[in-house]
């Protein structure tokens, strides 16, 4: 469960991405609308990263169970 919980979030993610970089190659947005796309950016970003590093260490931890 907790892998198609991650997948979920993931895709979200990506999808908030892919908007924020429609939002920024379009040459007519606002100002304010480009910040908040930025910011949507780098905050899923940084999501990604930390859940990527918290699967890592879920794999790392069964391999560890199975060789035990």
């Amino acid at each position: 469960m907790k892998t198609l919980a991650a997948q979920a979030l993931a895709y979200q993610y990506k999808l908030q991405i892919d908007t924020a970089t429609t939002i920024l190659n379009n040459n007519t947005a606002a100002l304010n609308v480009l910040d908040t796309a930025l910011n949507d950016m780098i905050t899923a970003t940084e999501k990604l990263k930390k859940l990527n590093d918290m699967a890592k260490d879920n794999i790392k931890e069964v391999e560890k169970q199975e060789a035990s």
